[in-house]
């Protein structure tokens, strides 16, 4: 499997699933060869994750485990007691440390000082961000000295996140895509169908492929222990100039699913 910065190129989304589905589906996606788990404290089944993570028979070093803290979990007061709540309940340390969105009251900077503190206390492997903007990125990584290797955010055909992508490239973090398949839409799309049919592959792996082929790692989620084996055959092929760039005109749709209040701007 391919790694970018360390991460490998498809992994497993937890959102939303809970309680016996989430420890199932996990487990059932560990078992189809997915090695890279993502979850986060908001989304309330770390505990799950971690139980089938344990339960696999597979070895730690082998899982590349990814968690990130709730935006009200950032303060001074509350960061690294929350994290030591995720390992808790994860069993083990993560791979990846992620700030899930940027901070509601505007403090990046302290944030991103207790990342590096959690980090430095052992409590995560490497250390990231989710849901920044490139503005954010710049100052997230100036402030990190370059420690941070990714960039947790909504990626697909049907959003241009060029400008996000040419930031990472720069500072040397990589994307990791969320709703990478834009939660089935970008399967509807007649220029991603024929190309799926030139290849003899399903859509969904045509897309995988788009997005791990620029160097973007993709977390799709699934119930079904099927779609996890063929999200995972989408590195087995690779897709021709033309066809990259004719998906990528999709963007023009400029749909973005994930759109909270509190996000002040995405520029």
């Amino acid at each position: 499997m391919d790694r970018f910065n360390g991460i490998p190129a498809i992994g497993f989304g937890t959102y939303p699933l809970a309680g016996a589905e989430a420890e199932r589906c996990v487990a059932a996606a560990l078992e189809e060869g997915i090695r890279h788990i993502d979850t986060a404290q908001m989304y309330g089944n770390e505990r799950q994750v971690g139980s089938a993570i344990a339960a696999s028979g597979i070895a730690r070093s082998d899982i590349f485990l990814v968690t990130k803290v709730d935006p009200s979990n950032l303060g001074a007061g509350r960061f690294a007691e929350s994290v030591k709540r995720s390992v808790d309940d994860l069993g083990t340390m993560p791979d990846l440390l992620l700030i899930h969105w940027p901070p509601p009251d505007g403090d990046v900077d302290g944030a991103v000082e207790r990342l590096l503190v959690a980090g430095e206390r052992g409590m995560a492997r490497h250390l990231g961000v989710s849901n920044f903007s490139p503005r954010l990125m710049r100052r997230a990584q100036h402030l990190a000295g370059g420690k941070l290797i990714c960039n947790q955010v909504e990626f697909h055909p049907l959003l241009d996140q060029s400008a996000v992508l040419a930031t990472a490239r720069e500072l040397g973090m990589v994307l990791t895509a969320y709703s990478p398949l834009a939660r089935g839409k970008c399967m509807e799309e007649k220029v991603v169908q024929e190309i799926a049919g030139r290849h003899k592959r399903p859509a969904s792996e045509v897309v995988l492929r788009w997005i791990t082929q620029q160097g973007v790692a993709a977390i799709p989620m699934t119930r079904q222990r099927a779609n996890a084996a063929s999200n995972l055959r989408a590195m087995e092929f690779t897709l021709t100039d033309a066809e990259m760039e004719a998906i990528a005109g999709l963007r023009s749709h400029s749909l973005r699913l994930i759109n909270p209040s509190w996000m002040r701007s995405w520029d």
